[in-house]
């Protein structure tokens, strides 16, 4: 998810997300969980990390705060809210 003008339909990278959504594959678990984590929160947009792991069903939501300090939860069933985006997810809905 993004905040801004409407991108080009042919556009590939994009530099100031809020949301980044990974769903987890054996090959890509380690650097999902490490070196993109560090990656993806050294964009100044970006406020929210979700990791699916479809395995266990659960989703890791990494948040950083206005100070920049990240925290984490590990999260199985309920509703994720996004703050600042408004965005709320429904767990569940991530598995169907």
């Amino acid at each position: 998810m993004r905040c801004g003008e409407p991108l080009p339909g042919d556009t590939v990278k994009l530099v100031d997300p809020i949301i980044v959504v990974e769903v987890l594959s054996p090959s890509t678990r380690a650097r999902d969980a490490g070196a993109k984590l560090e990656d993806y929160f050294r964009l100044p947009s970006v406020r929210h990390y979700l990791i699916v792991k479809t395995d266990t069903r659960i989703v890791i939501h990494h948040r950083k705060d206005e100070a920049g300090q990240i925290a984490t939860r590990i999260v199985r069933s309920g509703e994720l809210e996004l703050a600042p985006s408004g965005l709320v997810v429904e767990v569940e809905a991530c598995f169907l």
